[in-house]
């Protein structure tokens, strides 16, 4: 059967949620044809929607035991497919976000960061190999990846930023957030922005402070933050105080150009330190020095596993 441009739009959805992603193939097919943006707004939109209202499509479809272990690209081609759900999609847009009907524009890095203008005033820089979703006139954005934000204040009108299960409402300030898997961070230069997590959670964060939020474990915590360390990737460092490794091996996967995962047993290891960017090519070795890990090569990438767990070491 011949494979249609939603099909390649949702195996393209799948695939960028993983470790490895193609941020270079991605970026060479989106712009190969306007059907193809068109396609992946679509799919993005749906699968933005089914997050974000799963209680209510629960209540309104039969049970699907297979929906929560299935890949992302299996479960959207279910919703897209069904005429059941298609009527529940339908009932959300109307009963919730009658402007959602509008699919979000989609800004995409490779290796390079991008500096985005919203229609507000807003200024956005993209860090490599992330995604931002420009949806509901530019009051709601989509992250996957790393950015910064410098938001202007405009009495009655509220930004809300969704990354890693995270909903980010702010009127005005400077901010940075960055994903990975099971991770956020949210760290806040100027002005005050509200967090509201995934268990309903509602936390402030001020400027001067950064918020970690480790979904694995259920746990969220304000760190004291530097202001001169503010968006410090745009200036070729990254910088960490007791952040989770795996929100560290995404930032590295993004700068490094290549798929980073990291053994199981060490999801509870956290990191302090600087690490220099430069081209990206010694970030991994860097980071596995600093917290003496062993690098097993695996697939288009690598995986980071404890010392003398059958990698070998980087020098």
């Amino acid at each position: 059967m011949k494979e249609t441009i939603l099909d390649q739009a949702l195996a393209w959805h799948g695939a960028l949620a993983g470790d490895q992603a193609d941020w270079d193939g991605f970026t060479r097919w989106l712009e190969a044809d306007p059907s193809h943006r068109e396609a992946f707004d679509s799919v993005a939109l749906l699968d933005d929607l089914v997050d974000r209202h799963r209680p209510t499509l629960a209540a309104l479809l039969p049970p699907d035991p297979e929906s929560r272990s299935a890949p992302r690209s299996r479960r959207l081609r279910g919703f897209a497919g069904g005429g059941a759900i298609a009527a529940g999609i339908a009932a959300l847009l109307v009963l919730f976000r009658p402007e959602a009907a509008v699919p979000p524009t989609w800004y995409a890095t490779a290796n390079l960061t991008r500096e985005i203008a919203l229609a507000d005033g807003s200024r956005v820089a993209l860090a490599a190999s992330s995604r931002l979703g420009v949806a509901a006139r530019g009051k709601e954005l989509i992250l996957a990846g790393t950015a910064s934000f410098d938001v202007p204040h405009r009495p009655g009108r509220v930004l809300t930023v969704h990354a890693g299960g995270v909903d980010l409402q702010d009127i005005g300030t400077r901010f940075e957030v960055s994903t990975g898997p099971g991770a956020l961070s949210v760290a806040v230069a100027e002005g005050r922005l509200t967090a509201r997590l995934a268990d309903g959670q509602t936390v402030g964060v001020v400027g001067g402070h950064r918020l970690l939020v480790d979904s694995r474990n259920g746990s969220a915590e304000l760190r004291p933050f530097a202001p001169r360390d503010y968006a410090a990737w745009r200036s070729g460092r990254l910088v960490y105080d007791n952040a989770p490794l795996a929100l560290v091996a995404a930032d590295v996967a993004r700068f490094a150009g290549k798929g980073i995962r990291i053994s199981p047993d060490l999801s509870s290891r956290r990191f302090s330190g600087v690490l220099t960017i430069g081209d990206g090519s010694g970030l991994v070795r860097t980071l596995a020095q600093f917290m003496d890990l062993d690098v097993r090569p695996e697939g288009h990438g690598v995986r980071l596993v404890p010392r003398g767990a059958g990698g070998r070491r980087i020098r």
